[in-house]
């Protein structure tokens, strides 16, 4: 079976790898939609500290979307998004990928 069936992440925005300005969401595209409330989404700052969001919100037009707002104006530096996930199948998908804030 090919991994299109499977549960797991498209794109993001911003980017994986990305240097983008203080964004006020991150936002996640899967392939199918995920289970009711099986995802999480954590934002690291560069210190590896948690930084606070919201909680993960299902896109009502797309439910194959998932995004969390992101409290406040983010500094300049490196950041990670460390996800999780469960498809259809019932298995859990991770992953992670980082995007750089510009200085303002």
């Amino acid at each position: 079976m090919s991994d299109i069936f499977h549960f797991a992440l498209t794109k993001s925005a911003p980017a994986a790898d990305s240097a983008v300005p203080s964004p006020n969401e991150v936002r996640l595209w899967f392939t199918q939609a995920p289970q009711q409330n099986s995802v999480a989404v954590r934002l690291i700052n560069p210190a590896g500290e948690l930084v606070d969001t919201s909680d993960p919100s299902l896109d009502q037009a797309d439910q194959k979307v998932v995004s969390v707002n992101v409290d406040g104006a983010l500094g300049a530096g490196g950041y990670t998004v460390s996800w999780r996930g469960i498809g259809d199948d019932g298995h859990v998908v991770r992953g992670e990928f980082g995007f750089t804030v510009n200085a303002q």
